[in-house]
């Protein structure tokens, strides 16, 4: 019998809770509420047990499938879209599927209907009925239905590739996953790399053709980052004819011009659907039941101050105006509020927040708190991730269960502005213009948020049971192994908490200034224990063995952090120290390089894992403000690196055209040869860049370059780039043609993100490969 691996371990804290009330309403159109999720957490860490031999690990062929899956796909739209149609009313929608122009698009191939509509229209709720619609319709007809919903809080997470392999894991439900993915998994999980945006799109496109038709529906594609739309939607145009696609947004949006056969539709709340939602929310409100059923007449009048005309069309101002009424404990406070409702959305979420102020004490410090949370999370938060958080006091070194709140008691003190998705347990605000208002009145309401959500995060890392008794990174490597996605069970929050240093930077770094610097010191550990947790792109970029605060500093951009640790400590007597400007540099922070350089750094000193000078480092990634500072502190426009080039030549070969003209301007040698590519003209000739090209003619460049005793190789052509009418201009080269520039084409996605360096240390030398994270 093979020897089995199994290892636990747990960290003595436990939360044991009631089942919690009742949950919010969500979606636009809301819903009757879900059961709410009682303060029940366990702070033990098992890992999965696995089978190993000779081979390697043997999983199931099932249990494969949903590796695949796990793996190619993170992204699970199902459990969103379950709880936005729990949410909707029932009976509603049914206009939109009876619309001329929708009959047209779903009976019809190759397709675009584009349904615009003003926020809190009701778009997103609409969507799940159009899903719910089609998938009931196509179930036995062989055609595939499948949905994005954007949100601007996951835009990190959500990127192109992740959104069509969520496509393609809707298809691929109760059928084989097909022979593209099972061989692109292979070649992917023993290197862990993901998969690159044309692997996928071939993956999904393969899914297609099982179909006989598709309909693709995409929510709130104006909550996507512009970039990232633009890739997303060209690759769901190219998949070909057989496929409709239905995509909601704001008015504000233009339909993009690659869409095939597009119709635009107009959304608004419709009468019948805001009739149907009051009257169920009557039903639901123990209080407004009552009071309708003393005096019938009073229903008659919400109705009259409620509908689709007085509401502007926006589903969620009905849903405000009624949750409010539902709050209040007489008829004549009834008839009031409907005297005076809020006429939009701004108005209303003044009288929430009116409403939030106006209770006892410790409910507007826990509203406050958890509103904090809720707008400021870089990520949508799991229930009990804020509930964790709100229990965590300054300065604990252990979560007092004492302090545990039920999210019933967080959803009610919030008036409506947090909901909960009840199946995937993600806390969320009740809409993205709820977002939009809390974010306007930050500045005056919660001036310290950054602060305080750093204050807590840090106290929880600085816990005494953190961070031996969390599983080694050995076992964290099993579950790694077996599935990218199925790690270890770890505290709530202990995975958010890699945010921390990005909650850091500025504000929070004058007031919490020792608790940041003492947990640089600890960074490096925590690093080590949560490696295969913590995938933001600080915690898995190559540090060095024994980083000093002040590199980790620089890296994370803590500008104020690194002033601190500089005061009265020369930058040459940190460790590291040659090696901060050059994380600085690659992060992009150009007032971190600037302090550095004031502070004693070299700025032509070499970045030494990519082998050349600063500012050709800097020219090479596009990073102008950078090499604006190095410009000012004296650094050598000349100098040449042994990967790049010449900062000019490089910058040539890039199509960088505004650091041609900033090197240029301030003294760069513009007949400069390098080893790379020749000459920058040379360079800015073989990717063909025009306009740098005449840029570089009109600086005095020599198109027929020559060179002393060097033996001049094949001469070639530039008269393409440069517009002459004559071919009589040519660019000789050294030693041939020089070698090519081998670091390959970007693909949409990668250059539509900052770039970062993934770096590999093979027999002494740095190998790098572009990753694109936004």
């Amino acid at each position: 019998m093979p020897p089995q691996a199994s290892e636990s371990h747990t960290v003595n804290q436990y939360i044991n809770g009631s089942s919690g009330g009742s949950g919010g309403t969500g979606g636009e159109q809301g819903g009757g509420g879900g059961s709410g999720e009682g303060p029940s957490i366990t702070y033990g860490i098992k890992t999965q047990q696995v089978t190993i031999n000779h081979h390697g690990i043997q999983p199931h062929p099932a249990a494969e499938r949903t590796q695949i899956i796990e793996w190619l796909s993170p992204i699970n739209f199902f459990l969103r879209h379950a709880d936005i149609s729990r949410a909707r009313q029932a009976g509603t929608g049914g206009w939109l599927l009876a619309d001329p122009l929708f009959k047209k698009w779903e009976s019809g191939s190759g397709r675009t209907l584009w349904c615009r509509g003003i926020p809190g229209a009701g778009k997103t709720v609409l969507v799940s009925k159009v899903v719910d619609y089609l998938g009931a319709n196509c179930k036995n007809n062989n055609i595939g239905v499948a949905c994005i919903y954007l949100n601007h809080k996951e835009a990190d997470e959500q990127t192109p590739s992740k959104l069509l392999a969520g496509l393609w894991r809707q298809l691929v439900l109760d059928k084989d996953i097909g022979t593209p993915a099972k061989k692109l998994y292979q070649a992917h999980s023993e290197k862990h790399t993901s998969p690159s945006l044309d692997e996928v799109v071939h993956v999904l496109r393969s899914s297609f053709g099982e179909f006989s038709k598709v309909y693709i529906i995409v929510d709130a594609i104006d909550e996507y980052p512009e970039a990232h739309r633009r890739i997303l939607l060209q690759r769901l145009a190219a998949m070909g004819p057989t496929f409709n696609l239905m995509i909601t947004s704001r008015p504000h949006l233009t339909p993009d011009a690659s869409l095939l056969n597009l119709r635009a539709l107009e959304i608004r709340a419709n009468d019948d659907d805001v009739r149907k939602y009051i009257d169920a929310q009557i039903q639901t409100s123990s209080r407004l039941l009552e009071h309708v059923q003393s005096l019938p007449k009073l229903r008659r009048d919400i109705h009259s101050k409620i509908n689709s005309r007085t509401v502007d069309g926006m589903f969620l101002l009905a849903k405000l105006h009624i949750e409010s009424l539902s709050t209040k404990n007489a008829i004549q406070t009834v008839r009031e509020t409907l005297t005076d409702l809020p006429k939009n959305l701004h108005a209303n979420y003044n009288a929430v927040m009116q409403r939030i102020e106006s209770q006892n004490e410790e409910d507007r410090k826990t509203a406050r708190s958890a509103l904090i949370w809720v707008v400021n999370a870089k990520r949508p938060l799991k229930v009990s991730e804020l509930i964790v958080a709100l229990a965590i006091e300054p300065g604990a070194r252990r979560l007092n269960t004492a302090n545990v709140l039920g999210i019933d008691i967080i959803l009610a003190v919030c008036a409506g502005l947090v909901t909960v998705d009840r199946r995937s347990s993600v806390v969320r605000l009740v809409h993205f213009t709820a977002q939009e208002y809390l974010d306007s009145i930050q500045a005056q309401r919660f001036p310290d948020a950054q602060t305080e959500i750093t204050r807590t995060l840090l106290t929880f890392l600085a816990f005494d049971v953190f961070p031996n008794s969390l599983p080694s990174r050995r076992t964290q490597g099993f579950a790694f192994g077996l599935a990218r996605r199925r790690q270890p069970e770890l505290p709530p929050l202990l995975e958010y908490s890699q945010y921390c240093l990005e909650h850091a930077a500025g504000q929070p770094e004058a007031q919490l200034r020792s608790m940041i610097v003492e947990f640089l010191g600890r960074a490096v550990r925590w690093k080590q224990v949560m490696e295969f947790t913590w995938s933001l792109p600080l915690w898995i970029y190559p540090w060095p063995s024994q980083p000093a605060p002040l590199w980790i500093a620089a890296a994370a951009n803590l500008l104020d952090t690194a002033k601190f640790l500089l005061e009265g400590v020369p930058l040459r007597k940190h460790p590291n120290s040659a090696a901060t400007i050059a994380v600085a540099l690659d992060w992009g922070h150009s007032q971190m390089v600037e302090l550095l350089l004031k502070n004693g750094a070299d700025g032509n000193q070499w970045c030494e894992p990519y082998r050349a000078p600063l500012v050709v480092v800097a020219s090479h990634f596009g990073l102008e403000n950078i090499v604006r500072v190095l410009i000012d502190h004296g650094a050598d426009l000349n100098a040449q690196g042994w990967e790049y080039g010449t900062a000019l030549a490089d910058a040539s070969y890039s199509g960088r055209e505004s650091i041609v003209q900033l090197l240029l301007a301030n003294g760069a040698d513009v007949n400069m040869r390098d080893q790379k590519y020749g000459s920058a003209i040379k360079a800015a000739s073989q990717r063909g860049n025009k306009s740098i090209v005449q840029l570089l003619i009109t600086h005095g460049s020599k198109t027929k370059a020559e060179s002393s005793g060097l033996k001049l190789g094949k001469e070639e052509s530039i008269y393409e780039c440069s517009g002459s009418e004559s071919g009589e201009e040519e660019l000789t080269d050294e030693e041939g043609s020089g070698p090519e520039w081998s670091e390959g084409e970007f693909t949409d996605e990668e250059s539509s993100g900052s770039e970062w360096r993934e770096r590999e240390f093979t027999d002494g030398v740095w190998n790098y490969t572009m990753l694109a994270i936004r």
